[in-house]
């Protein structure tokens, strides 16, 4: 056997015997290798945002004022009378202030006045919603507020009333007027107004002295 032979089979011997040591050696383990954390990597250029978190949906609340009229704005006379509502006057000055205005609006506006003024006006105030009341001229829609509004007022009021419209012979309650002072009184005086009258005030004294 040549001498490069023996050098070789020596060499790998050597090596064999050093793995086996290392192999089976405690101390000889090598040290765990650190592992490096990997670079992260710069965002791409014009990357997308991050999507943000969404809000919460809020369903909204119908609104309780009526919807204008389809194809206009809300009507002239409902801002004036929403003018005179808000204005800083007491509620019977309110109420003579639409009196006022009655004339000046179309009838959807008089009735929609006269619904106001039926609240506001106080008993003792009831005078200034006469001329109104007594007026046959006036829309039928916008006296049956009145004449209805008349239940809720004091018995002086109403009963009088009734005999100042049952007076009117076109007016448009005349009828209902009579009916009414004949179911209060228990009588039917026609057109005599005198009995009327008579039979009314002694009604009225007699609900007083009770």
């Amino acid at each position: 056997m040549n001498t490069n032979r023996l050098a070789l089979f020596a060499a790998l011997a050597i090596g064999a015997i050093a793995l086996l040591i290392v192999a089976l050696w405690p101390g000889a383990s090598p040290e765990p290798i650190a592992a490096v954390p990997l670079p992260t990597p710069p965002p791409a250029t014009g990357a997308p945002e991050a999507p943000r978190a969404r809000r919460p949906i809020v369903l909204s609340t119908p609104s309780e004022k009526p919807t204008p009229p389809a194809g206009g704005d809300t009507p002239a006379w409902e801002n004036q009378i929403d003018r005179v509502l808000e204005s800083n006057v007491s509620e019977a000055q309110t109420a003579q202030i639409l009196l006022n205005m009655l004339p000046t609006l179309p009838e959807d506006g008089q009735v929609e006045a006269a619904n106001h003024v039926t609240n506001l006006l106080p008993d003792e105030n009831y005078s200034a919603a006469k001329p109104v009341l007594l007026n046959p001229g006036l829309a039928e829609s916008v006296l049956s507020v009145f004449f209805t509004d008349l239940m809720n007022r004091s018995d002086q009021i109403k009963l009088r009333s009734f005999i100042e419209i049952a007076k009117i012979p076109n007016h448009p309650f005349h009828d209902e007027a009579l009916e009414d002072l004949e179911i209060y009184l228990g009588e039917n005086y026609g057109t005599d107004w005198t009995k009327w009258s008579s039979a009314t005030e002694k009604y009225l004294k007699e609900a007083d002295a009770q």
